[in-house]
């Protein structure tokens, strides 16, 4: 099986990387509901 990552995510790791690591909370990185409708 082969793993990428879409657009939607790589744009989520670029806000997370941008946001200060004080502020940086990992569930940042999880897609919003609407994004995963969009992949199902």
């Amino acid at each position: 099986m082969t793993e990428f990552l879409s657009d939607s995510d790589r744009q989520r790791i670029a806000e997370f990387l941008d946001t200060p690591s004080y502020e940086r909370d990992p569930e940042l990185l999880i897609p919003d509901d609407e994004e995963t409708a969009e992949t199902e």
